[in-house]
């Protein structure tokens, strides 16, 4: 049986579509913790980057849908990751996509308003935890600092994991050493470990009020 997706407010106007449970959980946190209002707009986990990017195109033809948002991991190389982003939109009716993405997120006009916001900054390589790291307290920086270093200790004949997933590895060793270890990033967001309120969140928020008129 397929594992059931996260989502609220599918009847809104405006639908923000993001790759996974961590992104949808991250996101609630974060809006709920900047009282983004979230009475138009809804957000929804499509299960992976391959599923929301195949299923755009019937996203965009949801009747009572007015503005769309799609918020993907840039990955190794974001070049890559825009360019097939830019050939998918072009295919379904948009241009003027700027190239390189703006560093302050897309909106562009089409069949309907839709946005693009590539974790973690629209610049560079990564992914959410690369965005998430962001919120790390100044105060916390010495045991932030401690688990990158215990990271890069590991030899490189005995690491498990690809590179590519090395912002993972970053932050769920620093909550493994919270007061209570383990808990999810949303959590984290919830209970204070991470600073919604920091300023390098600023430039998200911004797009995402933007986006949807807030």
């Amino acid at each position: 049986m397929a594992r059931p997706l996260s989502a609220y407010g599918e009847h809104l106007p405006g639908q923000l579509l993001v790759e996974g449970s961590n992104d949808f959980h991250v996101l609630c946190g974060l809006f709920k913790k900047r009282k983004i209002p979230t009475d138009s707009f809804g957000i929804k986990e499509k299960g992976s980057y391959e599923e929301l990017r195949d299923g755009l195109d019937l996203e965009l033809d949801v009747e009572h849908v007015e503005t769309l948002g799609i918020i993907v991991d840039a990955d190794e190389y974001p070049d890559v990751r825009w360019d097939e982003l830019k050939r998918l939109l072009t295919s379904l009716g948009y241009s003027n996509i700027p190239d390189p993405p703006h560093p302050q997120g897309c909106i562009l006009s089409g069949r309907k308003r839709l946005g693009i916001w590539l974790m973690p900054n629209n610049q560079v390589a990564g992914i959410l935890e690369d965005f998430v790291a962001l919120f790390v307290r100044e105060r916390d920086m010495p045991l932030w600092l401690h688990a990158l270093h215990a990271i890069n200790e590991i030899p490189k004949d005995s690491l498990l994991f690809p590179k590519a997933r090395l912002a993972k590895a970053h932050m769920y060793t620093w909550l493994a050493w919270q007061r209570e270890p383990g808990i999810p990033m949303g959590r984290a967001i919830m209970e204070h470990y991470l600073d919604a309120e920091s300023s390098k969140a600023d430039p998200f928020i911004d797009w995402i009020k933007r986006l949807f008129q807030l």
